[in-house]
């Protein structure tokens, strides 16, 4: 039986989207990656924008401050912080602009050509092609072992 307009009519959720390819899931980086990671690179990815026929539009934009994660359900810096240098060591993302006292870092997703982003990003770091840094395979991360207490 043929679905109607009427019966498809208001199935499908609007809105933005994650364009997350299936090739980047099944390398062996993402298998390796810890949840926290993962969260963290979904996290970030909704902050992504899109327009019809041209890809993203805000790639290198993208930022990981605890402030905007809070609101994602991430309450501990620390691990923010491990979850951050897992994507950069697989290749996931890459800093786009060093932040400072008074400017956070920003990122890119590597599977998308960076963009402009009205001058907010550090010279030279805009794409015409995706940097594709996750491709190349890396050791299993590990993170490193907390000092004691004294």
């Amino acid at each position: 039986m043929a679905i109607t307009r009427v019966k498809a009519k208001g199935r499908r959720e609007s809105g933005p989207f994650i364009p997350l390819p299936i090739s980047v899931m099944e390398h062996p980086n993402f298998i390796h990656m810890s949840g926290k990671a993962i969260k963290l690179l979904l996290d970030m990815c909704t902050q992504l924008r899109f327009k019809k026929n041209e890809g993203a539009i805000n790639n290198g934009d993208i930022s990981a401050a605890m402030e905007i994660m809070k609101t994602r359900g991430w309450n501990s810096n620390e691990g923010l912080t491990y979850a951050v240098r897992e994507l950069l060591h697989y290749g996931f993302i890459i800093i786009t602009r060093r932040g400072d006292r008074k400017r956070c870092h920003l990122y890119a997703v590597t599977w998308w050509a960076i963009n402009e982003c009205n001058g907010k990003l550090d010279s030279g770091m805009a794409t015409t092609a995706p940097t594709n840094n996750w491709k190349q395979c890396k050791q299993k991360w590990q993170r490193p072992k907390r000092k004691p207490k004294s």
